[in-house]
Order: C-alpha cells, then structure tokens, then sequence
C-alpha cells in the first residue's frame, strides 16, 4: 500500500488479509516504488473503452460542483534529479529468473512478439544459476534495431523483474509524441535523435529503457537537461467554477469531508459572495496534506530518515491526518490501518475514497485517493523525484506497466 525512475517499485508490502471488514479478506502486498489519459475502471479491470461510472450514475449536478481542468508538466528541482543508476561500462543483460528453455518459450507465445523477433531471442538466451534462470545477453546493435512493438512487449516482460534494473528504472511520459516529452526541455536535437527511435508505447504512455544504448553523454549540462526532461510529469490542475446559482450547502457537504465543513465554508462562501460567475483552484478546499504536497516534490523533512517511504501508500492513508502520521512508512502499519479502519465499497466514491490496484498475484501495485469526478491525488514512490500530484482514473495503472489488467478495490474509512 516502481518503477520510478519513473515508477519504482514501492519497497513496502502489504500481505494476506489486509483489506478487509469482517471476513471478507483482500491478501496484497505492496510492491517497491510509474493531457489526462481518460479510462475507467468497470468489473474490476482497467477499461478505457467506457465513460467513468461514477460521473454516469451521478445526477446533472454533480456534488463536487463543475470543474474545469488545465494540463500541465512539472518537472523537479534540478537539486533532485539523481543520475542514472545505469553503469556505462557494463553491457546489457536481460535477465528471466526461474525459467528455463520450456518456460521461457512458454513466456514468450503468451506475449504478441513476432515469431522471428521471439526465435532469436530464445536462440540468445543461456542458462544462469545466480538467478535460477535465464539470461540474455544482446550486442548493443541489437538493441537499437529493436522494432517499438517488440519493444514494448519485451520491456514490460522484464518489468517484472527487478533484475533487469533498466527496465525498472525506465521513464514514462504521459502523451501522444516525444516533442510533447521533449518539447522546451533544452535537450539537443542530436541526443533526441538517439532517443526517440528507442521509445515504446503502451496504452497513453511513452517509456524509454535505453540510456545504456545510447552511450554516456559527456557534456554536464546536457546530462542535467536530459534527465531533467526525463523525469517529467503530465498532470493538470483543476478549477472549481462557482455561480450565485451554485448549491453552496452541497459544495460545503462534499468538499468538507472528514470534518472540514467549517475549513471550506469561508472561502466557498466568499466565492458566492462576488455575484458573478467565479473559479477556484481546488487545492485550496483539500485536506492539509494534499493542500501542501500537490505539485510539490519531497522537502528535507521528507527525506531525512534513511527508511522513511513516503510513498502513495503513505499518502492515501494520511489524506485526512493533520499531522500526516509517520508510522505509515512502515507497510505493515498501513495494512494494520486497512483492516480495522476501512471498509469496501463498490463504487459511487466521494472525496478521500482510496482506490488500490491488484495484479494477478495479488499483490497491491498503487494506490490514489479520489478527489472528484475522475480525478486521484496520488505519488509514485518515494524518490525525490516523484512528485505528489493529480491524475486521472485511467492513467493510474499505465504508471506500472504491465501485459495484464490489473484489479481494483475501493475502500471507505469507517469515520466517512
């Protein structure tokens, strides 16, 4: 409750039985610490081919107000940006622990790699015993000459693995071209060149992989702009957009939730008072945590304690705590928390709600509070680079990529 470099993996877990009211019982566990990209969430898989249930059942008015959004991409301080954990000097390994020849064959019909791409790839493979597995071991022109789709399918296949530290220390962007990525970044048409035929597609993302491919890059200021660009972000900011016609007990209901009616009340009220039509930035009716944290990257305060992990876990579960409760870094608190104050809901979710992906194995993969509408407050991990911000329902499994569709629950604290 990764990767980053983009996304890493979240290094807390939460295990069997953790979600759960009475003897219903959801057994997760958290994986270590990936505009708006509109899909939803129906029978419990990601779905981007239908409109968000919750806004379809809801009335005309909604109970959140009209809200109007503005995209963005915020990238972090320079101060934050890490350098690639790559090292140049090694070759590129990709690694398939606990498969032998018939499982990895077996792994690779499952997938959509062409069949000559798929042949030479298992012609490559050899065994490893460090891992129990097999490794492959491609020449660098390989590499590059990888077709994107193939790309794709074999990335997110190593992206299961934390072995294959390229993958999981792989970028993501949310958009449809590298100059939406790329675009004001600073980085020269030359690097650009070597990176965009290395980057893959799935679903509304683009991911790159690939630094060790193209080679170390000598100048400082190229490297800080690259990485820079790298760790961008597509969010959004969101607008409350306010009437005299406007419902002001329902607005003050619903963005006071968890007892803060009095904290939005003055303001939703100053708004009303203007006697025009006016717009609000919704940071300002949110809980303390989030008014503070969104679109912010980690303080000193966030990061001085060596195991401290920050991360979307610890985010959800402290939406609503003033001050945000520390004990939360520790997974087995979160999953401790999850069991006795929080009950399931199915759906129809209102402000402070946490939404929990779950993939085939039944771990947890991310977690996100709703905010409004089809709108998540949420972080990726807890590097200095991943930022608190907003998303939308349907991008929230494309930060953790994978060939399958990942399973949602829904849960209520059982003070709302």
């Amino acid at each position: 409750m990764q990767p980053e470099a983009s996304a890493p993996r979240n290094n807390a877990a939460i295990t069997g039985h953790s979600f759960k009211r009475g003897a219903a019982a959801v057994a997760i566990v958290m994986v270590a610490a990936l505009i708006p990209c509109v899909a939803i969430l129906h029978n419990g898989t990601l779905n981007s081919a239908r409109t968000n249930p919750d806004a379809a059942s809801s009335p005309v008015a909604k109970p959140w107000g009209h809200l109007e959004y503005t995209p963005i991409v915020i990238a972090p301080p320079l101060e934050f940006i890490e350098e690639s954990p790559i090292d140049y000097s090694e070759d590129t390994v990709w690694h398939f622990p606990e498969l032998g020849p018939d499982g990895l064959s077996i792994l690779f019909q499952k997938t959509d790699l062409s069949a000559p791409f798929s042949e030479k790839l298992l012609s490559m493979a050899v065994p490893n015993e460090s891992i129990g597995g097999m490794s492959i071991h491609p020449a660098r022109q390989f590499v590059l000459d990888i077709s994107p789709k193939d790309r794709a399918v074999l990335y997110i296949a190593l992206y299961d693995n934390r072995q294959n530290i390229d993958q999981n220390h792989q970028y993501r962007f949310c958009g449809s071209s590298p100059d939406e990525w790329f675009a004001g970044s600073g980085v020269s048409p030359a690097t650009r060149k070597l990176i965009e035929p290395l980057i893959y597609r799935h679903g509304e993302f683009m991911y790159f992989a690939d630094l060790r491919s193209i080679g170390h890059i000598a100048s400082r200021t190229e490297r800080s702009n690259l990485f820079k660009a790298l760790k961008r972000d597509a969010t959004f900011l969101a607008h409350l957009k306010m009437s005299p016609d406007s419902d002001l007990e329902a607005l003050v209901k619903y963005w006071g939730r968890g007892g803060r009616e009095n904290e939005v009340r003055p303001i939703l009220e100053a708004m009303m008072q203007r006697g025009s039509e006016q717009s609000i930035n919704i940071t300002h009716l949110l809980p303390a945590l989030a008014r503070r944290k969104l679109y912010t990257y980690p303080a000193r305060s966030d990061s001085d304690i060596a195991e401290r992990n920050r991360d979307c876990h610890w985010t959800a579960v402290n939406f609503f705590n003033e001050p945000p409760d520390d004990t939360f870094c520790d997974s087995a608190k979160v999953a401790a928390a999850m069991e006795t104050d929080y009950y399931r809901i199915s759906g129809h979710l209102q402000l402070g709600d946490i939404i929990v992906l779950i993939n085939s194995r039944r771990k947890v993969v991310h977690s996100a509070v709703y905010i409004a509408d089809d709108v998540f407050f949420h972080r990726c991990g807890p590097r200095s680079s991943a930022p608190w911000m907003l998303t939308r329902r349907g991008r929230l499994g494309a930060y953790y990529p994978s060939n399958e569709k990942f399973k949602i629950r829904y849960y209520r604290h059982n003070s709302l």
